[in-house]
């Protein structure tokens, strides 16, 4: 009898997938997002190190040097440390927008590594098999989008670093496969925490992140037709915890009849991979 070979099969399976998605890192530490789709691979922001983008793009079955292009949300740090480093190996197309570009503090070492495709808020782009849109999100950055992958297989769509929900969100959202969305803190854990009253104002602000109770209503918005997952993303270290957050969803979904499968995202891991055929 011929024994199974777990670890091969799992390798066939990912590296020959229809579409593919991996949070391989989300938090204010770092975020870095892998989407293929429609036969297009790319990475949604860089914020961590290039040995552990590398690293996770490896343990799904892609070699790093197939990727096709690197979409960069905004200019913080946790969605940018690790672009330069990448890029001087890489030399992979890069699309963002003026405004972030203007705030990269490694701008002229990155536009010397690789073509740089300065796009608005709102764009369409058209990558091999796939169509990319952009879509204005609110955070105090400059210029910052989400965005949203849409193929013939699916439709997998990012947004996060959302001070509130704008209509633009929601109609580039709905219909979404896939969606990778933000659930930032916990109310009472930011209100009662260590954070100086200035900083807790930003995170709650129009300009800031979504708490857990308003990402769960904002989901609850959207159209769900085709949803089959929800990675709940960018969770605090110090003003929330995976159990809250995905009690939080849970209890605001529980009285729909089609609940997605949620999913969790890390601060120092990758989250499950989700990869069809």
């Amino acid at each position: 009898m011929v024994k199974f070979n777990y670890n091969e099969w799992k390798v066939n399976v990912l590296t020959n997938a229809k579409y593919k998605v991996s949070v391989l890192a989300s938090g204010s530490s770092g975020n870095c997002v892998y989407v293929e789709t429609g036969g297009t691979r790319i990475l949604i922001d860089t914020g961590i190190s290039n040995r552990r983008i590398e690293t996770g793009l490896r343990s799904i079955g892609v070699a790093p040097e197939t990727i096709d292009a690197v979409f960069i949300t905004h200019e913080h740090s946790d969605h940018i440390s690790g672009l330069n480093v990448f890029q001087k190996k890489y030399h992979k197309k890069l699309y963002l927008t003026g405004g972030t570009l203007a705030g990269l503090r490694d701008g002229d070492a990155i536009r010397a590594n690789c073509e740089i495709k300065i796009i608005p808020q709102y764009s369409r782009t058209v990558i091999n098999g796939c169509l990319i849109n952009t879509f204005m999100t609110d955070h105090d950055a400059n210029e910052p989008f989400g965005v949203s992958a849409v193929s013939d297989d699916a439709k997998i769509s990012l947004a996060t670093d959302l001070g509130y929900v704008n209509k633009s969100v929601f109609d580039h959202l709905s219909g979404s496969n896939i969606l990778i969305f933000e659930s930032n803190y916990d109310d009472d854990m930011l209100i009662n925490g260590i954070y100086p009253w200035y900083l807790k104002k930003r995170i709650m602000g129009k300009k800031g992140h979504l708490s857990n109770r308003d990402s769960a209503a904002a989901l609850l918005s959207l159209n769900w037709d085709g949803l089959s997952h929800i990675y709940l993303a960018h969770l605090s270290r110090e003003n929330n915890t995976h159990e809250t957050v995905e009690e939080t969803a849970r209890n605001a979904f529980m009285r729909e009849s089609h609940n997605p499968r949620l999913l969790l995202t890390w601060h120092d891991r990758p989250g499950e991979c989700i990869c069809a055929n």
